[in-house]
């Protein structure tokens, strides 16, 4: 199981790669403000995330955890670690430094956008990693020119 943020989603409908999660988790869930935040018109992919949320939405009903972390975090991240914690389910999917940070701290299990694919290619989910990077970056998903290289070399490109 995984609990999943607004970028790591964003991304995953770049790539039309939304089946990942199923595979590679199982069970997947998304915080209702994250969920919002990846459907609100003019979102690259507003729509087709809609679609695919269907069953996966979860709203969190008691705020006060997510009060709190939003002191140092945005509402996304928030949910998504409260979510995490009260499913207790050990692993997010963020991509945002700060949240993954926190994540951690909290012990919580943290992947990113960029981990997701080098699961599916060591899985044999995916073929090459590159065209990917290549096509998020081509989409204005930012990726640090050394976790680019890093992830090439962890899959063997």
């Amino acid at each position: 199981m995984i609990i999943c943020n607004t970028s790591p989603l964003i991304a995953l409908a770049i790539l039309n790669r939304i089946d990942l999660l199923d595979t590679l988790y199982g069970e997947w869930f998304v915080p209702a403000h994250a969920a919002h935040e990846s459907t609100v018109d003019l979102k690259p992919f507003s729509k087709l995330l809609a679609e695919k949320l269907i069953g996966h939405v979860v709203d969190l009903g008691d705020d006060r955890v997510v009060e709190a972390l939003c002191i140092p975090l945005d509402r996304g991240e928030a949910e998504v670690i409260a979510l995490a914690e009260a499913k207790e389910c050990g692993t997010v999917l963020i991509d945002d430094r700060k949240g993954r940070r926190i994540a951690a701290l909290r012990g919580l299990s943290v992947i990113g956008s960029v981990g997701v694919l080098l699961q599916a290619r060591r899985r044999g989910l995916i073929i090459e990693v590159r065209p990917l990077l290549d096509m998020l970056i081509a989409n204005e998903i930012r990726i640090a020119p050394s976790l680019y290289t890093k992830a090439l070399e962890l899959a063997g490109e």
